[in-house]
């Protein structure tokens, strides 16, 4: 009997001593997962040295943005003191979400290569290691000559690395670099396609239809600036998306045609004496161009204290539209006044 007693007492207290040690390794457990999830959230990799950004000195760069539910459009609609030559304007405080002018912002327009900020966004979401090579087929380059596309000089087999493609894209708008990530993704473009219109979908982007991913015109592809705003100020929650689309110049890794690889230069600061204004500095954006649709850009500056996007379409150059970026003096003008 008191051999039992003292038998059972010893069972009791190694029962407790490995609830205890049981206890004990799921709290260093669960404090070692937390504390790695407080060092690694928001980290990403980081995008090549050579790839040349225009984010001034004094900006925060985890500074935070304004929900999509935080823009909501006031009654009466703003419109500031001004003259645009762009028909169609939108001009929102990036941390507060508040519109400081609306010009025809849901106007049906056509977005150009503006296109290419939602191909971008989507390839990016998609590309688990934007360091793996893409081999551009040769049967992507007869419809984007044919078409006279914008190209970014890649030529037909080669085996390029995803994050060129993207500077490739968003810098001097390649459509061989849009079309080849659509494939490299999808299997093809249309099925890329439905792709970037489901996302526009979960936007709210509800008067957008894409019908590619280069902004080549069709009657089809239609948006708004509104919507154009909506997808940027989304977009640039994405690390990646807004280190691109904020540089300058990038040069590729060799892409075994040419070792050497190729320098990209922004359609949007390379038209540009300097991205300065007195207070300020425009960080980034895309410009767009075709007949129809006219002059479009979609941007984002930091002005005294503060960020702000503003997307535009519809300027029309008196002449060429290479030798008037009519839509960048807009941007200008508009952040001037801020």
């Amino acid at each position: 009997m008191g051999t039992k007693v003292i038998e059972n007492g010893r069972r009791k207290r190694k029962n407790k001593t490995e609830m205890m040690i049981l206890v004990l390794l799921v709290i260093c457990t669960a404090t070692t997962i937390g504390l790695y999830a407080i060092l690694t959230w928001g980290t990403t990799a980081p995008l090549p040295a050579h790839a040349s950004t225009h984010t001034p000195e004094n900006v925060a760069t985890s500074e935070s943005a304004a929900t999509l539910e935080d823009v909501v459009l006031p009654a009466p609609l703003p419109q500031m003191n001004v003259l645009l030559n762009s028909a169609n304007a939108l001009l929102i405080n990036f941390h507060s979400g508040e519109i400081l002018h609306y010009q025809n912002g849901g106007e049906k327009m056509y977005p150009a290569s503006l296109v290419k900020m939602m191909t971008a966004l989507v390839a990016i979401e998609n590309i688990n290691n934007l360091n793996e090579m893409v081999i551009l087929d040769e049967a992507i380059f007869a419809p984007i000559h044919a078409a006279n596309a914008t190209t970014a000089g890649f030529l037909p087999g080669e085996s390029v690395r995803a994050i060129d493609l993207l500077f490739g894209l968003l810098l001097p708008s390649g459509a061989e670099c849009a079309v080849g990530l659509a494939t490299h993704v999808a299997g093809s473009e249309n099925a890329f396609v439905i792709m970037m219109n489901d996302r526009a979908n979960e936007l709210g982007m509800n008067n957008t239809n894409f019908t590619n991913t280069t902004g080549l015109h069709d009657s089809n592809q239609y948006s708004t600036v509104a919507d154009m705003a909506t997808l940027l100020m989304y977009a640039l929650g994405n690390e990646t998306f807004k280190q691109i689309i904020s540089t300058s110049r990038h040069s590729t890794a060799d892409t075994g045609l040419r070792p050497g690889g190729i320098t990209f230069h922004s359609t949007l600061f390379s038209r540009m004496a300097s991205p300065e204004f007195p207070g300020g500095t425009i960080l980034g954006g895309r410009t767009g161009f075709t007949d129809q649709a006219g002059q479009n850009l979609a941007s984002f500056a930091y002005r005294n204290g503060s960020k702000y996007i503003f997307v535009t379409s519809g300027a029309q150059a008196n002449g060429n539209h290479l030798t008037q970026a009519l839509h960048i003096d807009d941007a200008f003008t508009m952040f001037g006044l801020l």
